[in-house]
């Protein structure tokens, strides 16, 4: 995944302020009381996501490249995936509409969408209605080449290098979708294969969680 944001130009610098500001404006849940049969499927889910990620590990050892061997055929993976189906993770994320505004869904997710210039525009159409809908006058960031991320962190997603195998998503209680991609709401900008969203302060562990859990790495958080 490259990183290759310029961080320091008011092309950037705009967007970020005005995804700070939009999500100031949202009810932020950061934590939701489970009982124990809950938290028990969850530990499931992370024994699932062991296999897994161990299972991906391993397509790259050199008698597995030689015979070609499918890691999605390993005992390990097998394993994995019937943990994941004991869990019922489906049903366990809780947070899955948070940071999703209807008003600014586009016609088509980022995941139904497979071309850059089609992710570009999806992205794009987000950010654009954010700022339209935000108060108009603010001056968000104008002339400014420095911003404060107020105590949030930048991430990346990479959606080529997609397993979708829904880890995260289940683990960071619905912020990521099945797909691994941050709610629309904390989206930035997108570009070269790589969609950079805000995280905000508050959705820090859950967001780590997530990254912990996701085995070909195509969420990370930006240096």
């Amino acid at each position: 995944m490259n990183q290759h944001f310029e961080l320091d130009t008011n092309a950037l610098s705009v967007p970020v302020a005005e995804t700070i500001a939009w999500c100031a404006r949202q009810k932020i849940v950061e934590s939701v009381d489970e009982s124990e049969e809950i938290k028990r499927r969850r530990n499931l889910g992370k024994q699932a996501s062991e296999l897994i990620r161990r299972a991906y590990a391993d397509r790259s050892r050199f008698w597995n490249r030689v015979l070609r061997r499918d890691h999605m055929h390993s005992s390990l993976w097998r394993r994995g995936t019937e943990l994941y189906r004991e869990a019922d993770l489906s049903s366990i994320a809780p947070l899955s509409s948070q940071l999703r505004t209807p008003g600014l869904a586009p016609t088509k997710s980022l995941g139904e969408v497979r071309t850059e210039p089609q992710r570009e525009e999806v992205v794009r159409s987000v950010v654009v209605r954010r700022s339209q809908l935000l108060s108009s006058g603010t001056g968000l960031a104008q002339g400014k080449s420095d911003y404060d991320l107020r105590g949030g962190r930048l991430l990346l997603y990479a959606p080529e290098e997609n397993l979708a195998d829904g880890a995260a998503k289940y683990m960071s209680f619905g912020f990521f979708d099945v797909d691994n991609t941050p709610p629309l709401d904390v989206w930035v900008t997108y570009s070269r294969g790589t969609l950079l969203s805000w995280v905000p302060p508050q959705l820090l562990t859950l967001v780590q969680s997530g990254i912990d859990v996701n085995p070909e790495c195509c969420i990370r958080w930006m240096d």
